[in-house]
């Protein structure tokens, strides 16, 4: 049984208007995740463009449309996935700043073809392999994609990780859907209008279920400490902190450490949370870690195992200290050491 021409249209058609609303809604939050929005808006509004040019194509008298919607809805798809990988890095790391630098240039190739969108004909896209070597390019992004929310999946809430993996398994399926069409002539073009449909609506259902994917919950918003009554705990605690002992405890806690600054722990942990923007066992596990790195510089720990500095360090456990360390440095203590080494 074949869908009527009108449902197959109007389905194929909703995605695209409900992306270009989305898009614009996310333009208007100025606060918690802001360069986030504003790069999934940029993903949603290119996307939508891929979109309208696949129905336009679809349903014209001799799929043939206007040179400049096709080269358009061409040009934002070499987008999608550099706007993806920006976005996923934006919302994972509060500590993301755009680089002009490093980040724009993914999106030149979008640009330049967008630049010459009034000259292109479908000779360069079909014939020329401009459209393959575009569907092809997105596979490169996928696994870093993939390999980006592995690697922060520990700092995400769970509705996050799940927001982040429908975001980028939707992508997958539309982009599948084309490649299957275009290279296996497996599956039918409108597929893909059709496929991006029911991931927008459903990626739709999650933002309006979950404000916190689009605002980044502030806390201490109501607080009845001074700011000047945090920068001087905050001097305080760095000065006793960079001595090392207090580190060295494997049973410091919040209170213990607030006991010993004279401050309650209240103060203290807003004080951890707006000056370093940790909480309490990272801020205290950065400076162990910084205190393992100078012990694996000293050559008198040259013969010692690595578990010894864990414990000598504060860490009651080896697992807890390989993770630390590898979240702090980015690599693990043993090929910090092998690196110490080789220097």
């Amino acid at each position: 049984m074949k869908m009527p021409f009108e449902m197959i249209l109007v389905t194929s058609c909703i995605g695209a208007f409900q992306s270009v609303f989305f898009g614009v809604y996310l333009f208007t939050i100025r606060k918690g995740r802001a360069i986030a929005n504003v790069l999934l808006a940029l993903l949603l509004i290119a996307f939508a463009i891929r979109i309208f040019k696949s129905v336009g194509y679809y349903f014209s008298d001799g799929h043939v449309i206007p040179n400049l919607l096709m080269n358009f809805g061409f040009g934002t798809n070499l987008a999608i996935m550099p706007l993806l990988w920006l976005y996923l890095n934006a919302f994972a790391n509060r500590e993301y700043r755009f680089s002009w630098r490093r980040d724009f240039i993914q999106l030149v190739p979008c640009i330049i073809a967008l630049l010459l969108s009034p000259v292109l004909t479908d000779y360069f896209w079909m014939n020329q392999n401009g459209y393959a070597i575009s569907l092809l390019s997105m596979l490169v992004y996928l696994p870093f994609c993939v390999h980006l929310i592995i690697k922060h999946q520990s700092s995400l809430s769970q509705i996050q990780r799940l927001w982040l993996i429908s975001l980028i398994s939707g992508v997958t399926v539309v982009w599948f859907g084309y490649l299957g069409n275009f290279v296996f002539g497996i599956v039918p073009y409108i597929a893909s209008p059709v496929l991006f449909s029911v991931v927008i609506c459903f990626l739709s259902f999650l933002a309006l279920k979950e404000s916190s994917i689009f605002i980044r919950e502030t806390k201490y918003q109501s607080s009845s400490f001074t700011q000047a009554q945090i920068d001087v705990c905050y001097s305080r605690v760095q000065q006793l902190l960079s001595q090392g002992q207090a580190t060295r405890d494997p049973g410091l806690t919040l209170p213990k450490l607030a006991g010993k600054l004279m401050v309650t722990s209240n103060l203290l942990s807003e004080t951890i949370n707006k000056k370093a923007g940790l909480n309490f066992p990272d801020f205290i596990n950065s400076y162990r870690i910084s205190d393992a790195k100078a012990l694996f510089e000293n050559p008198a720990y040259d013969n010692q195992k690595i578990a010894t500095i864990a414990f000598e360090t504060g860490f009651n456990s080896l697992s807890v200290f390989n993770g630390a360390f590898k979240k702090v440095t980015s690599t693990t203590p043993s090929a910090f050491r092998k690196s110490l080494r080789k220097a």
